[in-house]
């Protein structure tokens, strides 16, 4: 099945128009996680927060991941 993933973090927004054929859901949702992470790295790094990737099939969305970051002084 071909999968899509939109991402939007604090800087920018994108939408897949070409979609990746993975063997199944589970093969989609790790991807979506390495995906995610690889993305939070750059936004976190440029003072950003948050990172969100919608995956979808060419007929609906399927889940939404986000990932946040908060930093908290200490002292």
């Amino acid at each position: 099945m071909r999968y899509y993933f939109d991402t939007q973090d604090d800087f920018l927004a994108l939408s897949d128009t070409e979609g990746t054929e993975y063997a199944s859901l589970e093969v989609a949702t790790r991807e979506a996680i390495i995906t995610a992470t690889a993305i939070a790295r750059d936004v976190f790094t440029a003072k950003g927060s948050q990172v969100t990737v919608t995956v979808r099939t060419e007929d609906s969305a399927l889940f939404e991941m986000t990932i946040r970051m908060a930093r908290k002084e200490l002292r």
